[in-house]
């Protein structure tokens, strides 16, 4: 199934469209399934499951939360949408300042969940990953396909995911454009109902970032690596492991790319498939 594992509203600051417009289009684009990931904020997350139930039951939707920290943004999911997203209890380390990233990641581990690198080479995101993502032990995933970028920086995320052995996200974080929205997604091999069950796929499961349609991505102003200490590991986007077009009847042509695979620790061989016992 199809998910945008990074999907946003004007529940977020800087973002103009709504949650309806956000899931017409998702719908509209064939995806399967939506996961809001607001930024510094879960408390209307009741209000959007509402929605998403009353208006648009052909789509599942999941809540995570977008957290700026000192070195990048981290999307957090948890199990269950409880106290520590409808009150907001993650707000715990955010209130006063800028939480340490490993602060962020041992928080939502201690609440069984998971935590994604987004967009760890965009150069606008103030205290920008870049290299740094190569010291997280912690990660789940890597977002590698998303429009806020360039290619350059997306096949950064990839060579990084790839060298890591982790999987690799898709997602649309819309600002205005409601295009961007059906761009890029996450497959996932399982049906996927429940917000436990994302968090358990993110865990163990299969997926990988996919590319639907045919997508114009932003112009890189960049011909080399956006921080320090790093080289080039891995392959580009369009020669990814697994790439190539994936036919389906959703959403024209999809490019997949699977950045490596999981390590022992997360169950996933570096060929991208599942050890199973």
């Amino acid at each position: 199934m199809l998910i945008d594992l990074h999907a946003k509203s004007d529940i977020s600051e800087g973002v103009k469209l709504s949650p309806r417009q956000i899931l017409t289009k998702a719908r509209d684009a064939g995806l399967d399934a939506v996961a809001f990931c607001e930024t510094l904020s879960t408390a209307r997350s009741a209000d959007i499951l509402a929605l998403a139930r009353d208006e648009f039951p052909e789509l599942n939707v999941f809540i995570g939360v977008e957290i700026p920290t000192d070195r990048g943004i981290l999307l957090g999911f948890v199990p269950e949408v409880d106290a520590f997203y409808l009150a907001e209890e993650w707000r715990a380390i955010t209130y006063m300042t800028t939480p340490a990233a490993e602060a962020v990641m041992q928080l939502f581990d201690k609440h069984n969940g998971v935590t994604i690198a987004a967009r760890p080479y965009d150069l606008e995101i103030p205290f920008n990953m870049g290299d740094h993502v190569f010291t997280f032990d912690r990660l789940s995933a890597i977002e590698v396909f998303t429009p806020r970028v360039g290619s350059l920086q997306n096949n950064f995320a990839l060579e990084a995911a790839t060298f890591m052995g982790l999987g690799t996200v898709g997602g649309s974080d819309p600002s205005d454009d409601l295009d961007a929205v059906g761009r890029f997604a996450t497959f996932f091999d399982d049906e996927i109902r429940t917000q436990k069950q994302l968090v358990e796929a993110l865990k163990n499961a299969e997926f990988w970032a996919v590319q639907i349609g045919d997508v114009e991505q932003q112009a890189s102003n960049r011909a080399r690596r956006p921080s320090k200490g790093g080289s080039g590991r891995g392959r580009s986007a369009r020669a990814s492991k697994g790439g190539g077009g994936r036919g389906g009847s959703k959403g024209g042509e999809r490019r997949s790319s699977k950045g490596g695979g999981r390590s022992s620790r997360g169950g996933r061989s570096r060929d991208g498939r599942s050890r199973r016992s």
